[in-house]
């Protein structure tokens, strides 16, 4: 398969709806057996996710997840780089 013949899917935003949607898509390649074939990748202006428990707290840190640790056990790109 040449680069030309991959099928790329694209998730804007790692939100709970978006990193629920990336992870749903990866889930259902894998249980297709077409995982190699289609790439997912999570648009994001960040390189974490917020679990935003807590909204009046002013720092957010320790609710703040690295997209890396939720995406790449499971093949999944972001962009930017993390």
């Amino acid at each position: 398969m040449t680069d030309s013949d991959r099928v790329l899917v694209l998730v804007l935003g790692s939100g709970f709806a978006g990193l629920w949607a990336a992870l749903g898509a990866a889930r259902r390649l894998d249980e297709l057996g077409a995982a190699g074939t289609v790439d997912v990748t999570v648009i994001s202006a960040t390189s974490f996710h917020d679990i935003r428990v807590r909204n009046y707290e002013a720092d957010q840190s320790a609710c703040r997840i690295p997209l890396s640790d939720l995406l790449d056990p499971v093949g999944i790109g972001a962009s930017p780089p993390r």
